[in-house]
C-alpha cells in the first residue's frame, strides 16, 4: 500500500505544479538508520521465503528492533512534514508486533480473500516470523493486519490486509511527499535552521 500510494502521490504531485527535483531539499538526518531498518525487514521477508528457520530464533527480535530504529530515525527528523503522521502510524505497528512476540498479526482469511497467495504461503512456513495468523490469543487484534486496503498493483481484488498503523504511515508519507514536491503551494519541507534571517545588507543574523 505504500510504494502504491508514493506513487499515486507523486503523480499527483507533478499534477499539482510540484516538482519531483524539490524532494532532494527534503534534508533527510540519518538516513542510514532507515535503510538498515529496511535492510533488516527485507532480509526477514527473503529468510522466510526461502525457509530459513535458523532465522526464525532471532527474527521476531530483529523486527521489534527495526521498528525501533524507525522511530528514532522519524524523531530526528520529526521537523518535516507529516513525519509526525508516520511516527504515529509505526508506532501503532510497533505496539501490536511487540504485544504479540515479534509478528504482525494477520487475518489469514482476508489474506485468501484478497487472493495474497504469496503472503497465505509465507504465513504458513515456519521461518517466515514478519507476519503471523491471528488466533485465540492474539492481542490488540485491532491494530493488526484487519483492513482490507487498497492495492495499485495488481491483485485479484485489488487490496491486501493491512492496519491502521499502515493507514497512518501512507497519509504521512503522502503528506511528506507532496509537501517536498511543492505542490498544492505546501512548503518543501527544507530544515530553515542553521540559515540565518538576510538582513538588508546582503549579510545574515
Amino acid at each position: 500500500m505504500l510504494l502504491d500510494a508514493a506513487v499515486l502521490a507523486i503523480v499527483v504531485g507533478l499534477l499539482a505544479g510540484g516538482r519531483l527535483g524539490r524532494l532532494a531539499d527534503l534534508d533527510l538526518r540519518a538516513p542510514w538508520v532507515f535503510l538498515a531498518a529496511a535492510a533488516i525487514q527485507v532480509g526477514l521477508m527473503v529468510a522466510g521465503a526461502r525457509g530459513w528457520a535458523q532465522v526464525a530464533g532471532v527474527g521476531q527480535g530483529l523486527l521489534v528492533m527495526s521498528l525501533a530504529l524507525v522511530l528514532v530515525g522519524l524523531w530526528v527528523n520529526r521537523r518535516l512534514p507529516g513525519v509526525w503522521v508516520v511516527a504515529i502510524g509505526v508506532f501503532l505497528n510497533f505496539l501490536v508486533i511487540a504485544a504479540n512476540g515479534g509478528s504482525m498479526p494477520v487475518d489469514r482469511e482476508l489474506a485468501v480473500r484478497a487472493g495474497n497467495t504469496r503472503l497465505v504461503e509465507m504465513l504458513d512456513s515456519p521461518a517466515y516470523v514478519k507476519h503471523g495468523v491471528i488466533g485465540p490469543g492474539t492481542r490488540l487484534r485491532p491494530l493488526a493486519d484487519v483492513l482490507p486496503l487498497p492495492m495499485l498493483v495488481p491483485r485479484p481484488k485489488f487490496w491486501s490486509p493491512g492496519s491502521v498503523g499502515d493507514v497512518f504511515v501512507t497519509v504521512g508519507a503522502c503528506w511528506l511527499t507532496l509537501a517536498g514536491m511543492g505542490a498544492f503551494g505546501l512548503g518543501s519541507g527544507r530544515s530553515q535552521s542553521g540559515r540565518g534571517t538576510p538582513l538588508p545588507n546582503g549579510t545574515q543574523r
